[in-house]
């Protein structure tokens, strides 16, 4: 059955630009730690230590992580694929593959909450793509992904059908 709102091939939607200021951010004030942990040191102010040294690199390091994985990080449409990019994967699935679409919560120890779209493959042996939905999803998207088969939706009927209970 074919679907009355395509999926919108050849766009590619990146992290809001919110998440890539704040890698950004994390980036400039962690080189600003190291410069201020190093420069005392370099120039014999102060003597070293090595716990603030170490901890001031990883910092460095942690933010260059994050600022590349924020400017890298894409799920793109292709003519037959939905593609799902970062530092560290690449997941790629076939738009025909698609069984549906799941909206999660995961909710932090403080109540706040990130909210995942998730693509559910009809074939165990290809991944679930799942992303958050902080990206620039457009409404072609929303479209798209809205006339997916709901698997949340199929999943609370099937159980509010299902007879649990005691005998």
């Amino acid at each position: 059955m074919p679907m009355e709102n395509p999926a919108p091939t050849y766009r590619v939607y990146h992290l809001h630009w919110g998440q890539r200021a704040f890698a950004l951010l994390f980036l400039a004030f962690s080189a600003f730690f190291v410069i201020g942990s190093w420069r005392s040191v370099l120039f014999g102010q102060e003597e070293p230590r090595p716990s603030l040294l170490i901890l001031s690199v990883v910092f460095l390091l942690v933010g260059v992580g994050l600022t590349i994985n924020a400017l890298q990080t894409t799920v793109t449409f292709t003519c037959d694929a939905i593609e799902l990019r970062s530092i560290l994967s690449r997941l790629k699935l076939p738009l025909s593959k698609i069984r549906g679409r799941r909206e999660l919560a995961a909710r932090g120890e403080e109540g706040g909450e990130t909210r995942y779209l998730c693509l559910v493959p009809n074939d165990d042996r290809l991944p679930t793509l799942q992303f958050m939905k902080g990206y620039t999803f457009d409404d072609a998207f929303y479209r798209w992904f809205n006339e997916l088969p709901d698997l949340d939706a199929e999943d609370k009927k099937v159980h509010k059908d299902a007879n649990f209970g005691l005998v």
